[in-house]
């Protein structure tokens, strides 16, 4: 099933620019999170609590709260509250913006 998040079955204008931050070296997302699958079907402690299994972002939309412990009510959560020391991807030295425009791709896939 197509995201909600979609405009017309395609990507918004912050969803298009939030794609090139989630494939940046800069951000680091691709990285545990490769294109495709949008997993990398290994485990890592990230800081909650143990090592787990990355999760694919594929419909990610669907299974709020996230986290293994459902800590984070919203992806932004996950990008921001719940990253600490940036385990989920480099994202402290984003703008406000670019956090939105990046928690919309993800939850566009």
């Amino acid at each position: 099933m197509p995201s909600p998040y979609l405009e017309k079955g395609a990507l918004s204008k912050a969803a298009k620019r939030g794609r090139k931050l989630f494939e940046s070296a800069k951000v680091g997302c691709t990285s545990c999170h490769p294109n495709g699958l949008f997993t990398d079907l290994q485990s890592y402690d990230v800081g909650t609590g143990g090592r787990f299994d990355t999760p694919t972002l594929v419909e990610v939309w669907r299974t709020t709260p996230y986290l293994h412990n459902g800590s984070a009510r919203t992806i932004r959560d996950v990008l921001t509250a719940r990253n600490n020391g940036d385990q989920h991807g480099k994202t402290a030295h984003l703008t406000p913006q670019e956090i939105d425009d990046l928690a919309a791709y993800v939850l566009s896939l």
